[in-house]
């Protein structure tokens, strides 16, 4: 049995997001007949343990890397917190790699979260097979839409800047580049950066995934009725584009009965009655705030669109939780998103200006209203993709595609090699 060794600063089980990421991979390649080591921090513990208990797995195993508490606690203050919080885990958990390598000798490193090429990992330092993703980080919010980040765009602006330090001078970042078998990315903005490096070979686009569990297994069915329910789901971060999505709504002609609902909070929360009240839409939106992952379904199920305009984003994993909803969705022609969605899933508006995406935003909510029988074949079509898009079937088709090469390398010909 080979033995992995997965490294996810983010793992926690029955989540989405960065969390999901680190579970699924590590849970559903140990039954896959590997034997898997997953390095992760100790903040899912408990959540992970109790998983465990209630479905015990041999096959796979945690290792808790933990920081001193001045650590911990730069965590939340502010982007370079962060940052620093990442880089001093990573050096901690390449350690502890080391060391578990040379009793469990693996076959092959993987890390999978952070999904960030520009933070990086250190695992290329074990020097055995190492696959670096999928990572994201490629996105760039445009300017021209920094009116809609109020106050924060400074923050923005300090976030590219640090990005482009990190791609210079962090060696998890250029190193696990360089070193890597295979380097995956999230998206073709990320794969631009990825070149840019000088790494072109072996690089490949990889979605994250979507819990087989979470979405139903058959479409749902809508029937007519006279308002079209739209739905955003979302952490209410300056850069997830909130005001501009309520900007475009606020475009749609007031004869077409539609309903708007904003699940999520954060920073951005405390404007949502302000842009509720600058757009004229107190009749046309409810703000739901945060809510149990698993409630979601249920939200998801009473939509008819879901309408999500970001500004930077890896890939939203919430846009696959909604098409796995039969939803199709209306967003913009920017970053990971534009790459989910398709013209047969959804629209996506062409980012120009922002009075002018506004108003193309407003003509699709209002084409979503008026074509309800090409509006629920769009949603046929997202169902489809999204079910492709579970984790049991990404993480197969990586199995075969990158473990495979790596960990059952075809013999040499002789014969073959000596023409070469």
């Amino acid at each position: 049995m080979k033995n992995i060794l997965i490294s996810a600063y983010a793992c926690i089980p029955d989540r989405g997001s960065e969390e999901g990421n680190g579970w699924n991979y590590s849970s559903i390649i140990s039954q896959h007949g590997y034997k898997v080591w997953c390095i992760t921090r100790n903040i899912g513990q408990k959540q992970i343990e109790a998983k465990l208990a209630s479905s015990p797995n041999p096959n796979l195993t945690f290792v808790y890397v933990t920081v001193p508490r001045w650590i911990d606690n730069a965590y939340h203050k502010g982007l370079f917190g962060l940052y620093f919080h990442y880089i001093y885990w990573q050096w901690a958990a390449a350690k502890v790699a080391l060391a578990l390598h040379k009793e469990q000798a693996f076959d092959l490193v993987h890390h999978v979260s952070y999904t960030s090429l520009q933070m990086g990992s250190f695992l290329y330092r074990l020097n055995c097979p190492f696959i670096y993703g999928p990572v994201g980080g490629g996105q760039e919010a445009p300017v021209s839409f920094r009116h809609y980040f109020k106050q924060y765009w400074l923050k923005e602006q300090l976030r590219s800047a640090v990005s482009k330090l990190m791609l210079r001078f962090n060696p998890g970042c250029y190193e696990s580049v360089r070193r890597a078998n295979y380097v995956l990315s999230w998206n073709e903005d990320t794969s631009r950066m990825i070149h840019k490096l000088g790494r072109r070979q072996a690089v490949d686009k990889v979605f994250g995934g979507i819990d087989k569990n979470f979405i139903p297994t058959t479409p749902t069915h809508r029937p007519t009725h006279r308002v079209l329910e739209l739905i955003w789901v979302g952490r209410l971060m300056p850069r997830k584009g909130l005001e501009l999505t309520l900007h475009g709504l606020s475009k749609v002609d007031p004869a077409c009965m539609v309903h708007f609902t904003i699940i999520g909070d954060g920073e951005m929360g405390q404007y949502v009655d302000e842009y509720i009240r600058q757009y004229g839409l107190e009749k046309r939106v409810t703000w739901v705030g945060k809510v149990p992952y698993t409630d979601l379904k249920a939200h998801y199920a009473n939509a008819d669109v879901f309408y999500f305009t970001s500004l930077r984003d890896t890939g939203p994993g919430q846009l696959m939780e909604a098409m796995g909803y039969t939803l199709p969705v209306v967003t913009l022609n920017l970053h990971g998103q534009a790459e989910l969605v398709d013209d047969s899933t959804g629209i996506r508006v062409p980012v120009t200006d922002p009075d002018s995406v506004a108003e193309q935003l407003g003509k699709a909510i209002e084409w979503m209203y008026y074509n309800e029988e090409k509006r629920l074949e769009m949603g046929l079509n997202a169902f489809r993709f999204a079910r492709e898009q579970c984790w049991e079937k990404k993480i197969a088709r990586l199995l075969r595609t990158y473990y495979a090469p790596l960990l059952n390398p075809e013999p040499v010909n002789e014969a073959t090699a000596a023409r070469y």
